[in-house]
């Protein structure tokens, strides 16, 4: 009988089946090591201060690494998750590695995410902790998801503000997906001194990374370079730090942005743009006022063979 009533008011106090279930499947963390995450403000003021590179480790990248699962965009490769761990384990003095704050603590986070990061701690801290250095600092991998999933919203406009900061009038490279289109239809990159761009295959990029990364080398000479090519991002923005380019896993930015100006509460499709994590396209074709300006902004296009 009591037992059936704590039921019922678990059932009905989302917050309190949350805490029981955090204690509940606490022992399955205890092991996980205390790592330090710097917040998001932090992160995009070393990035501006030091022109620091940065590669973002989300789940995504961190399941591949680990060989457990593909993503819809990137069939399972066994030389990208050799390459991902190589940059997880990086230490270079102009480069960030991100990792999600949520490792540190999932405080500030609607309760989905929290419930998403602790189960994805729950089943892959295990075999993430041999990766992961408890004495180094980690950037926020966070920074460009900035809005869904967050509980102070203010603080997603705090962010994105000090993002703008870091393009101010510079000349920007982006490198994206066919259907990314960071910036069309927004002001995101409205104080950039120039921008064009590099489009690559939407999906499977990284078995077309030699050429990719030839091709920004070439054309992100003297420039910041922004990339939105899932993990294939991760891996090219650790390898241009090396060669001494200024570029930015920045993935999901646009996005979030776009999902920031419609004040909408859970990830959904947005017009002109493929959004991997919600199949639902619902129109790809570019409004007419922005088309002609993308068109004149691409430089070049690596076509899937």
């Amino acid at each position: 009988m009591i037992l059936d009533q704590i039921k019922k008011i678990l059932i009905h106090n989302k917050k309190l089946e949350y805490y029981y279930w955090y204690l509940r499947t606490f022992s399955m963390r205890v092991s996980f090591p205390r790592l330090k995450v710097m917040k998001d403000i932090e992160t995009i003021d070393l990035i501006i201060n030091k022109k620091s590179s940065i590669s973002r480790f989300g789940d995504g990248e961190l399941k591949i690494m680990l060989k457990k699962a593909g993503l819809v965009f990137q069939s399972e490769n066994l030389e990208l998750a050799e390459r991902l761990k190589e940059v997880l384990c990086s230490n270079l003095d102009n480069h960030l590695v991100g990792l999600p704050r949520t490792f540190q603590t999932v405080n500030g986070e609607i309760l989905n995410s929290k419930y998403y990061w602790l189960g994805f701690i729950n089943k892959f801290g295990k075999e993430l902790s041999s990766y992961l250095d408890s004495k180094k600092v980690y950037a926020n991998a966070g920074i460009s998801r900035f809005y869904i999933g967050r509980t102070d919203k203010k603080l997603s406009k705090k962010i994105i503000n000090r993002f703008q900061q870091v393009w101010n009038n510079k000349d920007l490279l982006i490198v994206e997906g066919n259907f990314s289109r960071m910036g069309v239809g927004n002001d995101l990159f409205k104080n950039a001194a120039s921008l064009e761009r590099i489009l690559c295959p939407s999906e499977h990029a990284f078995n077309y990374y030699p050429e990719i990364l030839s091709s920004v080398q070439t054309y992100g000479k003297d420039k910041l370079i922004l990339i939105a090519l899932g993990p294939t991002a991760t891996v090219l923005s650790y390898d241009l730090a090396k060669s001494g380019y200024w570029a930015l896993d920045i993935g999901h930015i646009d996005i979030e942005y776009m999902w920031m100006l419609a004040n909408v509460v859970e990830k959904t499709p947005v017009k002109g743009r493929y959004v991997s994590e919600n199949q639902e396209i619902i129109d790809l074709d570019i409004p007419s006022e922005y088309k002609e300006d993308y068109l004149k902004s691409i430089i070049l296009k690596i076509e899937v063979e």
